[in-house]
């Protein structure tokens, strides 16, 4: 295969173009930064972007292995080398600047290279690594840009990348069974009665029912999601004061994805609905109230 192949689409475009076309819930957590941290934060979201998106957007799976290769590289080249893309480039500047350790992100590249695993999660503790890896890894990698690194600020961090993983898997789960993803262990479907097609909304109807296999599975990922939250609020009352501001986007992040997953119980095991969403005037308000201390 050539090296045009495995060079991604998107490695000419700059980290802010990236960041505006992505639409993430993320973003309303930058607002409330200054300038250089801001920038700091579009830039380390816009190289996590594009190593998800070396594998979601890739027409197979050499070309997807080869792209997050690509994107390895140019990691590596941050610490005394000279990257080759726009999102390289000023990774590289961030890294310096906030003095941010990339073993986090190769922790990402490594997760995200776990999605073309065709035969899914195998049990639990494979689950909590894999949204260690994209989520919990990404928190940390921030950590320094945001201006808190404390081993508590770190606690914090893992549990809430854990929470919203776990969200996040409970949102997708009929559309990731779609494109024949599958995140729910192997063992949990097991327990529950129910296969992995299942998971694409068309099987028995009594498994979406109250008590159905389906409905538990959601109850799972949503009982786990709701502890992850409660673990990020109990470590973020341990911190200072100086730290909990400056952890005012990922609290935001959080304010949200709380939300979602509120939303996401309530839907139950009806995963045949559209793909659950918080309304954007919502999201504002959440941030607002995070931002003046109303929420904790």
């Amino acid at each position: 295969m050539s090296d045009a192949t495995m060079t991604p689409p998107d490695a000419a475009q700059d980290p802010l173009e990236i960041t505006k076309q992505s639409g993430s819930n993320f973003l309303a957590g930058f607002l409330c930064l200054d300038a250089r941290r801001r920038h700091g934060m579009t830039v380390v979201y816009a190289f996590c972007r594009v190593v998800d998106d070396a594998v979601d957007e890739a027409p197979d799976v050499a070309t997807a292995r080869g792209r997050l290769a690509f994107w390895s590289r140019e990691l590596a080249s941050c610490h005394g080398g000279q990257p080759e893309t726009p999102v390289g480039v000023a990774l590289k500047a961030v890294v310096e600047d906030f003095s941010i350790q990339t073993g986090a992100l190769e922790d990402l590249i490594a997760g995200c290279a776990m999605d073309l695993n065709p035969e899914g999660i195998a049990d639990a503790a494979e689950l909590e690594l894999y949204c260690y890896r994209v989520a919990s890894a990404v928190g940390l990698a921030c950590l320094p840009v945001l201006g808190a690194t404390s081993a508590g600020a770190e606690k914090f961090a893992h549990a809430l990348g854990q929470a919203l993983q776990f969200t996040n898997v409970l949102r997708d789960l009929r559309g990731d069974a779609e494109i024949e993803r599958y995140y729910a262990p192997k063992t949990w479907l097991a327990e529950f009665g129910i296969t992995a097609k299942d998971l694409l909304g068309t099987g028995d109807a009594q498994h979406y029912a109250a008590g159905g296999g389906v409905t538990q599975l959601s109850q799972r990922l949503a009982g786990i999601a709701r502890e992850q939250f409660a673990t990020a609020r109990a470590e973020l009352r341990r911190l200072p004061l100086s730290e909990r501001r400056a952890l005012v986007a990922p609290r935001i992040m959080g304010a949200i994805y709380g939300e979602l997953l509120r939303r996401l119980e309530r839907r139950g095991g009806a995963i045949s609905e559209p793909r659950m969403r918080v309304p954007r005037g919502r999201k504002l308000w959440l941030a607002a109230s995070v931002w003046m201390g109303v929420r904790v």
